[in-house]
């Protein structure tokens, strides 16, 4: 694992938020596919899974995994850093090109505006947003995400007995479309939007048929030393 050059991170993230841009680059009507990235760590080791959505019927129509050294190890304000080079060299693999981008985290509603969406938004050049379980940065009002009486996310209930998510743009949407596919991705009876349930749950199969694999490998060899 490299040493964190703490200095170069914050740079970088200032860098990406002033490329960022809060305007949709696509009507809603338009859009064909949505990919969702889930990304789980064991140790130094990451797993990255993704999964690409039609919009229309909320089908699969292409799932893959990339299993690679994680890039460091976590920082607290730094998940992007940590997460968004392993999204964007999955992305790079997908067949299907998707129209919008959904990762698991924070876009705008970030301490310095570089959330996951946003460092993953602005390195593709596409429409990113983010749907986090918890709120980092900014105040509840009603259904909005509020920092210095600028909207910067919505909050967005997707299930009676669920808790919220809270959604924010990363580059290239606005809040409200960034809201409104959240909504539109709710298959019943998950709370999650699709394309982040589906490649949640396709990253926890991988890490665990990883798990297994290593198992596998270590009791073989301790037999072939007995």
């Amino acid at each position: 694992m490299q040493r964190v050059n703490i200095g170069a991170l914050k740079d970088q993230q200032s860098e990406i938020a002033r490329q960022a841009r809060f305007e949709d680059k696509l009507p809603l009507d338009q859009i064909k596919y949505v990919a969702g990235f889930s990304t789980s760590f064991r140790g130094t080791r990451c797993v990255c899974a993704a999964t690409v959505i039609d919009f229309k019927t909320m089908k699969t129509v292409e799932k893959k995994f990339l299993v690679t050294k994680a890039p460091m190890n976590y920082l607290p304000g730094f998940e992007a850093s940590r997460e968004g080079p392993v999204i964007c060299q999955l992305y790079y693999d997908l067949e299907f090109e998707p129209d919008v981008i959904l990762v698991s985290g924070h876009g705008l509603a970030h301490p310095v505006a570089c959330g996951l969406a946003t460092f993953v938004g602005v390195e593709l050049g596409k429409p990113t947003f983010g749907a986090a379980k918890n709120l980092v940065f900014g105040e509840e009002k009603d259904d909005l995400i509020v920092f210095d009486e600028q909207v910067i996310g919505r909050i967005v209930k997707t299930h009676e007995y669920a808790n919220p998510l809270y959604v924010s743009p990363g580059n290239l949407i606005s809040v409200e479309t960034a809201a409104k596919i959240v909504e539109k991705c709710i298959v019943p009876p998950h709370k999650l939007p699709e394309p982040l349930h589906v490649a949640h749950r396709f990253a926890k199969k991988v890490l665990e048929e990883q798990k297994e694999a290593v198992h596998e490998k270590k009791t073989t060899r301790e037999q072939e030393h007995d």
